[in-house]
């Protein structure tokens, strides 16, 4: 009963935003994208529920799955989350999350109908495969500057918490303060609530092992789970984080701007103002909890990352990572880093934006996060010099 009156009201206040007081006029926009979002949005959520309901029939073993040292890659958005992740990734002592399985096989049971599937595609040439690789291309190739992913990459696990309403980027969806208390949760969330999500994130990842293999390690990457740092470590000791930095001058902006290409989607208006603010004060706190936190831990559960060492040297910062958990990577492992680091050397974001644009300005990025330049020693966003 809960879960449902928290879709009906979610429901009711995504339409508010709709309506322009100062203008006295509707979004029309907004209007026809709440129209097709909700129907599709419920349809999912309602095939997803299913099959998590029929986990506990037909694979109700998932439940015994002990989930041991799970490596959580955390931090502030647009500070290297992505490209360590997916250097993590390559170690096959980890089992990580594909976009597809969070989206539409959340459940064993979907993973097991959906692999069978593919299967039987495989036998007769891949037709339906390489038409869902075209529409994807189609409707994820357009955000590869800002974050390449396809239904077969690894993705944020964060959208496993889609169903119980757990997933901060609803807030595109309805935005509402329930929804931005989740980027402040170890500080302003109830006991219930936190309860109520680390319950829901255990079950998800009890079944991704059960499906995947119990003796792996779980990888999570998720930013958004960075205000939920202190409550994960305290429900699962022995988990190692890594938390990722970077200049404020490049993720501060490049962040804002992310969040505004979603936005435009559901609202025609210009909600710039809206957005920067909000990411502003929110983007303060990760700075300041994601070390808080890991200074919290002892030395052999954290490790920072920061994006202005990882990129040069992406090899050296993983293994030294993994000195540090007292892990021993593997030659195939290695030799795999290496040739990802001479590709990094030859990388360059397609991710443009202009910060003049979007309001940021070096005197508020100096303000607001004047403590984070001194303390890494970056340079004055009130310089010429550029970031990385």
């Amino acid at each position: 009963m809960a879960v449902l009156k928290r879709y009906v009201h979610f429901f009711v206040m995504s339409w508010l935003p709709a309506y322009d007081g100062r203008a006295g006029r509707f979004s029309l926009q907004r209007l026809l994208v709440m129209a097709l979002f909700w129907p599709l949005f419920l349809l999912v959520q309602a095939i997803n529920g299913l099959g998590l309901l029929l986990d506990y029939l037909l694979f109700p073993d998932f439940r015994r799955v002990q989930v041991r040292e799970p490596l959580f890659v955390v931090g502030v958005p647009r500070s290297g989350t992505t490209f360590l992740h997916r250097l993590l990734a390559m170690d096959e002592r980890f089992t990580t999350t594909a976009l597809w399985e969070l989206l539409f096989a959340p459940s064993i049971t979907q993973r097991s109908f959906w692999t069978a599937i593919a299967r039987l595609d495989g036998w007769i040439g891949r037709p339906a495969g390489r038409l869902l690789l075209w529409i994807e291309r189609r409707l994820l190739g357009g955000l590869d500057g800002v974050h390449k992913t396809g239904l077969l990459d690894p993705e944020e696990d964060y959208l496993a918490l889609i169903p119980v309403w757990g997933c901060f980027l609803l807030v595109l969806a309805v935005p509402v303060p329930a929804l931005w208390r989740l980027t402040y949760l170890d500080r302003d969330g109830t006991d219930k609530e936190k309860q109520r999500l680390i319950a829901a994130y255990r079950r998800f990842v009890q079944r991704h092992l059960y499906f995947h293999g119990s003796h792996k390690q779980l990888l999570s990457k998720n930013p958004s789970f960075t205000p939920l740092m202190a409550t994960l470590a305290e429900a699962i000791p022995d988990a190692r984080f890594i938390g990722c930095v970077r200049n404020p001058s490049a993720a501060v902006p490049s962040q804002i701007n992310s969040i505004l290409i979603g936005a435009r989607l559901f609202d025609g208006r210009d909600t710039t103002d809206y957005w920067r603010q909000g990411f502003m004060a929110m983007l303060d706190y990760y700075y300041r909890h994601v070390l808080e936190v890991l200074e919290s831990l002892p030395p052999e559960r954290q490790a920072l990352s920061v994006m202005e060492q990882l990129a040069p040297a992406p090899a050296e910062t993983v293994l030294a990572f993994y000195q540090r958990f007292g892990w021993q990577p593997d030659d195939t492992f290695r030799q795999r880093l290496e040739a990802q680091e001479r590709k990094a050397k030859q990388y360059r974001s397609g991710h443009h934006y202009n910060s003049d644009e979007l309001g940021v300005s070096p005197h508020e990025l100096d303000h607001v996060f004047g403590w984070v330049y001194e303390r890494f020693g970056y340079p004055s966003p009130n310089t010429d010099e550029k970031p990385l």
